[in-house]
Formats: C-alpha cells, sequence, structure tokens
C-alpha cells in the first residue's frame, strides 16, 4: 500500500495532538479502577442506603466484578471508540484534507487502513491498561481471581471494539456529516448485539463474543469461532468497503 507509513506517522501525531489515546485510556482506566470497587462494597452501600438487601443476595466476587467491567467497556467502551472515529473520514472530506493527502502519491487502501491501525492502537492501549487496572483491584479486593478467563474476555472484547472501529469507519466514508457516521456505527453494533440473541443466527452474529467471553470467564469452555470468523469478516469488508466507495467518491 503506497505511502501507509506516511500516513500511519500522521495519523499517530493526529491521535496525540487530539489526546484521543489520553481520553480513551482514562475511560477505561476509570472503569478497571472503579467497578471493583463498586462490586465489592455494593451491598454496603445498599445497607447505608437503607435498603434491605435480605439474605438471598449474592455476594460479590471476582468473577462478577470482572464480568460487569466488560459489561461497562461494551457499551461505554464502544460508544467512545465510535465518537473518536466518526468524523476519521468525513471530517477530513468536509474540511479538503482528504482531497488534498490522497491528491499526493498515496492509495485509498493506505489512507483508511492507517486510520484503522491507529484506532486500533489506541483501543488496544485503552484496553491493557484498563484491563490490567481491573485485574490488579480485583486480585487485591477479592480471592479466586479467574486470570486466565479475564485475559480471553479482554481479547473477545478487544476484537468487538475493531469491529466498531472497522463498520463506524465505513460510514465515516459514506456520509460527510460525521454525526449521521457515528449514528449509523452506533446502531449497527446494537443491531449485531440484538441478533447474537436470536436462534439459529445468533451464535454467529459478533455480539456471541461477548457471552463467550463471558462463560470463558466463568470457567466454561464453550466454542465460539463461527462468531470470531464472522467479526472478522465484517472488519475486512468494511474496511475494504471503505476505500473502495472513497475511491468512486467526490472528495
Amino acid at each position: 500500500m503506497k505511502g501507509f507509513a506516511t500516513l500511519l506517522k500522521k495519523e499517530l501525531q493526529e491521535q496525540l495532538r487530539t489526546h484521543r489515546i489520553i481520553i480513551v485510556a482514562g475511560v477505561f482506566l476509570l472503569f478497571g479502577l472503579t467497578v471493583p470497587l463498586l462490586t465489592k462494597h455494593l451491598p454496603d452501600i445498599l445497607e447505608m442506603s437503607g435498603v434491605d438487601i435480605g439474605s438471598g443476595f449474592p455476594l460479590p466476587t471476582a468473577t462478577m466484578a470482572m464480568a460487569d467491567y466488560a459489561s461497562n467497556i461494551s457499551q461505554i467502551g464502544t460508544l467512545v471508540i465510535i465518537l473518536i472515529t466518526m468524523g476519521a473520514i468525513s471530517k477530513e472530506r468536509e474540511s479538503g484534507t482528504a482531497a488534498l493527502v490522497l491528491s499526493k502519491p498515496v492509495d485509498y487502501a493506505a489512507f483508511v487502513t492507517a486510520k484503522f491501525t491507529v484506532l486500533g492502537l489506541t483501543t488496544l492501549i485503552g484496553t491493557v491498561l484498563g484491563g490490567l487496572a481491573c485485574w490488579g483491584y480485583t486480585v487485591w479486593l477479592f480471592n479466586d481471581v479467574p486470570s486466565w478467563g479475564f485475559l480471553f474476555l479482554n481479547m473477545t472484547l478487544l476484537l468487538y471494539l475493531l469491529l466498531a472501529i472497522a463498520i463506524t469507519l465505513l460510514f465515516s466514508s459514506i456520509f460527510r456529516n460525521q454525526l449521521a457516521a457515528g449514528a449509523l456505527g452506533l446502531v449497527s453494533i446494537i443491531v449485531f448485539s440484538i441478533a447474537s440473541g436470536l436462534p439459529w443466527i445468533g451464535k454467529y452474529m459478533p455480539g456471541e463474543l461477548l457471552s463467550w467471553g463471558s462463560s470463558l470467564l466463568a470457567g466454561e469452555l464453550g466454542m465460539a469461532w463461527e462468531a470470531v470468523a464472522i467479526t472478522l469478516a465484517f472488519i475486512i469488508l468494511s474496511l475494504y468497503f471503505s476505500w473502495t466507495g472513497l475511491r468512486k467518491k467526490e472528495l
């Protein structure tokens, strides 16, 4: 891909200049530090609030804390990732930057792939930092921490977030309005999540990744390789249609 290294450097500088890496890392760290603490002390908080939790209230566990963390990241984290991605191409088309960059000896595939790579790297940094914070705090607060299960859960979560990036990039390449790109990216992720609960096709949908990760966290040896393959296919196709569609559009 002609010009990929140059565009990759440009995108990295853009991420640092706009503090997106700090924002994503900060959000993931916030959940990594606060969720285990809230899970641990939730019964005490409810009792102090005057809520009668009764004897049937489940005692907080390490698995519960880590599952709550992943649930928060799959929702709020996904939203943050979509917000930092939605203007990646549409904003540059609107400002004329895309036309200027693509008038140089670089190709469209390199243009889109460089953005995906850097956004993926930003997401990876956030996932690693948030995951380590959650794991460390959970080890401190609880016993019997399912470390390997949590590692696999974070891997499925990362793949799910990469899908959100790829789909939002696709809509960002189609629409000049970044709000439209973000809204459609979010709707697509919601649809995938809902579809994972449907019979017959649910086990093939990207949303099944999170269910698989949760099962691994709980010590169950389920398999969801079909969902992994479908998710990877969606990512590749989204990137492909992003640069082929962008080539046909007036920048």
